[in-house]
């Protein structure tokens, strides 16, 4: 009867015990559920300011009448890629003429074509592995994000250099007439009001300086000064631009880029593709911008 008894204490013990450690152990597994789920949601959210941001450049695109490339293996035949119409004016229309230029620049460095080229030129053929395809489409999508950084940081420094430099021109136009007698001040006065001012920076010859102004002022920049403009500021945007290239050279079951297909494809395709992906950069870069206003976006 003794051992029955102490058995049962020892059965008590142990029950007590396994009650006070789930005690203790329920408000952490309740702690990580909740974190999973503040998590899922956190997740639903992003991928929500995602699909926003996606449209607004979507928008953007069809205000141009251009449709976006849709995927590679529709427009390909027997290992043909052909994308038609190229809306090449369309694309090109939404950059300045300092931009234009370095675009184009860009266009000759990554496919080989110049801006002079001939009809003949555009139409040639060449072969390019699939993989470098995409590549070549995600980067570019990131140079139009950099030159869209770059030429609105390079206005801004350049407005703000000609407001000092007019404040500067004022300041000594002032001390100037103060030196000068009270009579001929009028007169001075009186003329330079007849005079119509021209605005600084019209000249002529200006749209050249600032084609050499922007070029020498990109490559102006120091290695970290680089990589802040042509690194995406949010997750939502680095994240929808490798949704964007998943999208669009992507397995149809996967969604995983293909790496050994070798495609045909004529240089006016890889034009279309390549004016394409650096205006999606250059709209990011903008949608980016507004959305962050409304909706706090991660940092990158």
């Amino acid at each position: 009867m003794f051992v029955i008894i102490l058995t049962t204490n020892e059965v008590g013990v142990t029950l007590a015990a396994i009650i006070i450690t789930l005690l203790n152990e329920l408000p952490l597994e309740y702690l990580k559920i909740c974190i999973r789920i503040a998590q899922l949601k956190e997740q639903e959210c992003q991928a929500a300011v995602e699909d926003v941001m996606y449209m607004l450049i979507f928008y953007k695109f069809s205000d141009l009448r251009v449709p976006l490339v849709p995927k590679l293996s529709r427009c390909m035949y027997n290992c043909r890629l052909e994308i038609w119409p190229s809306k090449d004016w369309e694309l090109e229309s939404i950059h300045s003429i300092e931009v234009l230029e370095v675009v184009r620049d860009h266009i000759s460095a990554v496919i080989g074509l110049r801006a002079d080229s001939s009809v003949t030129d555009n139409w040639a053929t060449t072969e390019i592995q699939q993989l470098h395809l995409g590549r070549l489409y995600a980067a570019s999508i990131l140079y139009g994000y950099f030159l869209k950084s770059a030429s609105s940081r390079h206005q801004l420094e350049r407005c703000l250099t000609l407001v000092h430099q007019k404040r500067l021109n004022h300041r000594n136009s002032l001390q100037f007439l103060d030196l000068l007698p009270c009579g001929i001040k009028s007169l001075v006065l009186g003329r330079f009001s007849d005079v119509q001012s021209v605005p600084l920076g019209q000249g002529p010859g200006r749209q050249e300086k600032d084609l050499e102004e922007l070029r020498c002022y990109v490559m102006g920049f120091d290695p970290e000064t680089l990589q802040r403009c042509a690194k995406p500021r949010s997750k939502e945007a680095a994240h929808l631009i490798e949704r964007h290239s998943c999208a669009l050279f992507g397995d149809e079951q996967t969604g995983i880029p293909q790496t050994d297909e070798v495609i045909r494809t004529s240089f006016s395709s890889l034009k279309r593709l390549v004016l394409e992906a650096v205006a999606f950069g250059s709209f990011l870069w903008d949608i980016e911008e507004y959305v962050d206003t409304v909706y706090k976006l991660k940092d990158n």
